[in-house]
């Protein structure tokens, strides 16, 4: 398989995966903000912890900010005469 083949299958499953977990992460950010769950059971420390990391992985690869395609940037200033 080449590359651009491999990388146009794999972004899409990633950002699949990441999203679902991303959900989690969230429910349980939610529920610790709001009192109703605590951080020493079922592993929720995990869950927060993994939430801004997430965050972060998606800001940087995912969203239109963090964009390094081609169709994302800004075009090139024209210098003017």
């Amino acid at each position: 398989m080449n590359r651009e083949l491999r990388q146009a299958m794999l972004r899409p499953l990633s950002l699949v995966v990441l999203l679902g977990l991303l959900v989690v992460c969230l429910k349980v950010t939610a529920g610790w903000w709001r009192g109703e769950l605590s951080l020493a059971e079922d592993g929720n420390w995990f869950w927060l912890a993994l939430f801004p990391v997430l965050l972060v992985i998606w800001w940087r690869y995912f969203s239109v900010f963090g964009c390094k395609e081609p169709a994302c940037l800004l075009p090139e200033d024209e210098v003017r005469k």
